[in-house]
């Protein structure tokens, strides 16, 4: 019976059938068949794991990292040839990120595998604002945090096309490498609205009438005054203006011998203090300290003892391979302060005699290794007359240490790693100790999420 009743009610469901247009039904068939085919669109995969085996098996090589300061930024943002996208990573130290940007510093050299596996990926730069802090107070900017600019192809004979800036904040907690790289991807930049500011880096006001520095320094200035100061201001504000003075204390007699040398005191160690400020800042001279007290400026003659001895202790340990030194950058823009960080494996249970010998060979490794390749270098020379600051960590993995070395070497820091020949506790071919040498701000974005030995 039901039977009968379907097949009455076929021509009503042809019918109805024959209504849908010809042209929408085959569309219907043609995207049906799409959905069956592979797309042709490269598909970037989701996870650092992920790409860093694509990146290994491509031979894909890692995407630069700008380092932008005071010099370089606005010809990075000029309009060229061509239009340009730039992500700026944002971040900072313990004085203008409080502390805060360890994860973010992480997240962001770990993405920098997802972006270089990704064909339309932006530039890179990455914006400290610890050693860059009138910057930071020119664009107004806080940590951690990734600007986005669309930087406009240069036209001919016409003024400079607006340059599109977004701002994404970052969460110092729970930000992902693969949040950074959705910024791109996913383009969540595009979240909140563009900024037309004042403040604006290239279209604001300040900007175009050259205001922009200028004020970057007022605002630091302001920033750097230390709480004490205002407070002794007001103190001789209230006593000098909201007080009546009297004729009799118009009259009074002039101040004592003890009153001017307080009062010369406090004036000089307020100007020691900016002073000091601003030559932490390189405002003053760029020129190294030479010789003394700490310098490698005496040559080692090489018929002496202590060479024999070092090359010795070199056929054990040495760094894993030559290298040519092309991946090292000059850093010829900063003054700010050098150091070598030595990364050690705990999970090869050394003894301390054997950490000290190891971290001894990364030391020279890196010194010799400078030396070979880059013998003038400005940042060699910085290192040497500050002390070459030694910081040393720990790690406690093989692939940890593999990652922060790839890190190191795409940001164009010296890094050298050490290899065990396996004669007295540990098995041959270890890789014991990673040295990374270089400007501290750079360095601290590649290990500055590590604990100390």
């Amino acid at each position: 019976m039901r039977l009968i009743q379907v097949l009455a009610l076929a021509p009503a469901l042809a019918l109805a059938q024959e209504q849908v247009p010809l042209a929408d039904r085959f569309q219907g068939w043609l995207d049906k068949a799409k959905a069956y085919l592979p797309t042709a669109t490269p598909v970037v995969p989701a996870t650092v794991e992920e790409v860093q085996k694509v990146v290994e098996q491509k031979k894909i090589q890692a995407k630069p990292v700008t380092q932008l300061n005071m010099t370089n930024w606005e010809s990075i943002l000029e309009p060229a040839s061509d239009a340009q996208d730039w992500f700026v990573f944002v971040t900072g130290g313990n004085k203008t990120c409080f502390g805060r940007c360890a994860q973010a510093d992480k997240s962001f050299n770990e993405s920098v595998l997802l972006f270089s596996a990704d064909p339309t990926s932006p530039h890179l730069a990455r914006l400290d604002c610890e050693a860059n802090q009138v910057l930071c107070a020119a664009w107004s900017a806080s940590a951690p945090s990734v600007w986005h600019f669309e930087v406009p192809q240069a036209q001919l004979g016409e003024g400079r096309a607006p340059t599109t800036l977004h701002t994404a904040h970052l969460n110092t907690t729970t930000v992902t490498p693969e949040t950074i790289y959705k910024l791109h991807s996913e383009k969540h930049f595009e979240q909140t609205p563009a900024y037309v500011g004042l403040l604006h880096p290239t279209d604001g006001f300040f900007a175009k009438n050259g205001l922009l520095l200028p004020l970057g320094y007022v605002m630091w200035g302001f920033g750097s005054i230390p709480s004490w100061l205002f407070m002794l201001f007001i103190s001789f504000f209230s006593r000098t203006f909201i007080t009546n003075p009297t004729m009799a204390d118009l009259e009074r007699a002039a101040p004592s011998t003890t009153a001017y040398v307080v009062a010369t005191a406090i004036i000089a160690g307020i100007t020691g203090y900016f002073i000091g400020q601003g030559s932490s800042l390189g405002l003053f001279s760029n020129k190294e300290k030479e010789g003394w007290p700490n310098s490698y400026n005496v040559k080692v003659h090489r018929d002496s003892s202590d060479e024999e001895f070092e090359e010795e202790e070199e056929e054990d340990e040495d760094s894993e391979d030559e290298g040519d030194g092309s991946e090292l950058a000059s850093f010829d823009n900063t003054a700010e302060e050098v150091k070598l960080v030595l990364v050690v494996r705990t999970d090869l249970g050394m003894t301390k005699g054997k950490i000290a010998a190891q971290c001894s060979h990364a030391t020279l490794a890196c010194y010799k290794y400078l030396t070979t390749h880059t013998p003038n270098s400005p940042l060699l020379r910085r290192w040497e007359s500050q002390g070459q600051a030694k910081i040393a960590l720990q790690v406690k993995s093989e692939e940890e240490m593999e990652m922060l070395y790839a890190q190191a070497i795409s940001l164009g820091l010296c890094a050298r790693v050490i290899t065990d020949a396996g004669r007295t506790q540990i098995a041959s071919g270890s890789r014991t100790v990673l040295g990374v040498l270089g400007p501290k701000s750079v360095v601290d974005g590649v290990t500055g999420h590590l604990k100390l030995l």
